[in-house]
């Protein structure tokens, strides 16, 4: 048993060591100015609150107009309570990437979106809002031209848009994952 631990232990190590320098040779992030990105987010609950399926789902499109900054256009759509509450949404965000190392896997960034939306709910409350979303993530990338985001985020609204706890808020906070690629 030990001489197949030494002999394993040290070719697992080279094959390991010689996989992430390979990688390390192709790893780029897409993050110069003219870049464009293409993100998703969202999730879909098959047992939500109203005994359906649930969802949320947010894309954007954005572009680079430095190497750190971005610009660009989202909108979401979320549906919850089977149909009873929908919240829809447009608008504007930006981002700046922390550090854009051309080695980096892992890229830190925070941004902001500012947007209207408007909730429809059968319970009588359809209000429309102007929100703000500050939010503060890594995007990881596993290629050069696709990453998974996660981040933090607080949304603050000027109407009550969000619901939290079977009642609507002006405030919604949690951590979001999606997928963003660039071309």
């Amino acid at each position: 048993m030990k001489k197949v631990l030494w002999i394993v232990l040290p070719a697992l190590l080279l094959f390991a060591g010689i996989a992430a320098a390979q990688d390390q040779d192709r790893m780029a992030p897409m993050l110069e100015k003219g870049t464009k990105e293409l993100g998703f987010t969202g999730y879909i609950d098959f047992e939500g609150p109203g005994g359906g399926v649930d969802f949320d789902v947010d894309l954007r499109y954005g572009y680079f107009l430095g190497r750190h900054l971005e610009i660009g256009g989202f909108g979401n759509y979320s549906r919850t309570r089977d149909g009873d509450v929908v919240r829809y949404g447009l608008g504007g965000f930006a981002e700046y990437h922390m550090f854009g190392s051309d080695w980096a896997r892992m890229i830190p960034y925070f941004g902001a979106d500012l947007g209207l939306n408007a909730l429809n709910w059968d319970a009588g409350e359809n209000q429309n809002a102007v929100a703000f979303v500050p939010r503060i993530g890594i995007k990881w990338f596993f290629r050069d031209y696709v990453a998974v985001d996660a981040n933090f985020y607080m949304g603050l609204a000027t109407e009550d848009i969000y619901i939290n706890d079977n009642d609507s808020d002006n405030y919604d906070f949690g951590i979001k994952f999606g997928l963003r690629v660039y071309f």
